[in-house]
């Protein structure tokens, strides 16, 4: 990492694509310059179902941040979800030639590069090697440069992807005129902004609720031990209001924001409300907010369940000391880590992002993307390819001819 180096993250989700764009500053920070969010409907539940549609919302959430920043994007960092992704964990080590050297950044690129060579199954590709710690002859550290040792040994976490879910990112990325400078697993991209280095090190379980989706990870003495998703977030919430009342959706996800409990055993008022886009039989009609809050409470009590179960499936519940949720699928439902303590038997809280004030609540995963790119201390190239535009109005022609070509611009979420 040098003092200068870009970076932009691209955070694909299920209901929209967001940017953000930072660059090293003289403390050895990353310092946010920009961001943007474009709706999206590419993805269904985690799954990239229209590569073009994608395309689009990325390439103009990237538009959004050039118009302002004078440059062209040429490559940027994106984020994969935790369904297509394994951890292989291992060690390795090397005997050092000159004890008195001291270990050395080569040292470190010797031992991820062997690692890099280890035999997959078919239909898998290596997209992210993690050193966790190193050990030398005097110490356990996460920064062994420097350190004279006879020799270096490495626990490492491999991160193991799924082809065709990475050939589907790269298509997206491709259409939108954008190469791949590494992929993120969004477990990864939340950890450092929503995580305390006490429940990295304990044990937590980090649960990144979307629209769409949710993203399960494990970390334990600062490192992923389990990561994974189900198709199930927010807007499958708000499905269920609307199908269950026969309300539009509009109206449907206004009360669940408005009326948002997870357990009807938490309502102080049982309020009358007036449904006003009621599709059913009757002209109108009036429930009680104890009808609304039992169809949340069963979707988000299934929600949970799901997650507990997996967690058993994996030998994991010794594992954990705490949960922390992120994501903004659930933010509204009140009282919702309540519920998620009765099921998971653990303490619950909800993740207070680390964030510049610029970035908005729908951008921290594509922030998270950029801070753990930041982050990485082993690597000497990790900026992103960045164009001065010297011939704005050339650029602005060709933007243009590109828009109509994809057709009508997805809604500009918020900037």
């Amino acid at each position: 990492m040098a003092i200068g180096d870009m970076i932009v993250g691209i955070d694909i989700g299920t209901s929209k694509v967001c940017c953000c764009f930072g660059q090293i500053n003289k403390f050895n920070q990353v310092e946010i310059l920009d961001s943007s969010s474009v709706a999206c409907e590419g993805v269904k539940k985690g799954r990239i179902v229209s590569p073009d549609a994608v395309a689009r919302a990325i390439r103009f959430a990237v538009s959004d941040i050039e118009a302002t920043q004078d440059f062209i994007i040429k490559s940027a960092y994106v984020n994969i979800v935790g369904m297509y992704v394994s951890i292989f964990k291992t060690k390795y080590s090397v005997k050092l030639e000159d004890k008195y050297a001291g270990v050395s950044q080569k040292d470190i690129d010797t031992i991820i590069r062997n690692v890099g060579k280890i035999q997959l199954a078919e239909g898998q590709q290596i997209i992210d090697i993690v050193p966790s710690k190193f050990i030398t002859e005097s110490r356990v550290t996460d920064d062994p440069i420097g350190i004279f040792s006879d020799f270096l040994e490495a626990e490492l976490d491999v991160i193991i992807a799924d082809k065709n879910a990475v050939k589907n990112i790269g298509i997206a990325m491709q259409k939108a005129g954008l190469q791949i400078d590494g992929i993120v697993v969004n477990g990864y991209a939340m950890r450092d902004i929503v995580l305390t280095e006490e429940e990295k090190a304990n044990g937590v379980l980090l649960l990144d609720i979307g629209a769409g989706n949710i993203d399960i990870t494990v970390f334990k003495d600062n490192s992923m031990l389990y990561t994974d998703s189900i198709p199930i977030g927010g807007d499958t919430i708000t499905n269920d209001i609307s199908i269950g009342l026969e309300i539009s959706y509009q109206e449907a996800d206004k009360l669940k924001k408005q009326y948002g409990l997870s357990k009807v055993s938490y309502i102080d008022n049982d309020y009358s409300i007036t449904l006003s886009t009621y599709t059913g039989n009757e002209k109108s009609k009036t429930i009680k907010t104890s009808e609304l809050v039992e169809i949340i409470e069963a979707r988000v009590e299934e929600m949970f369940t799901i997650i507990k179960e997996r967690i058993g499936e994996n030998s994991l519940n010794n594992a954990i000391n705490s949960c922390v949720i992120a994501g903004q699928g659930i933010n509204s439902i009140n009282k919702s880590e309540k519920t998620a303590e009765e099921i998971l038997k653990t303490p619950v809280r909800f993740g207070n992002s680390k964030t510049a004030n610029l970035i908005k609540p729908e951008c921290v995963g594509a922030y998270g993307i950029v801070k753990y790119v930041s982050n990485i201390k082993h690597s000497k190239n990790i900026g992103s390819k960045i164009q001065e535009d010297t011939e704005q109005s050339f650029f602005e022609n060709v933007v243009q001819s590109f828009k109509s070509l994809l057709g009508s611009r997805p809604n500009k979420l918020k900037k």
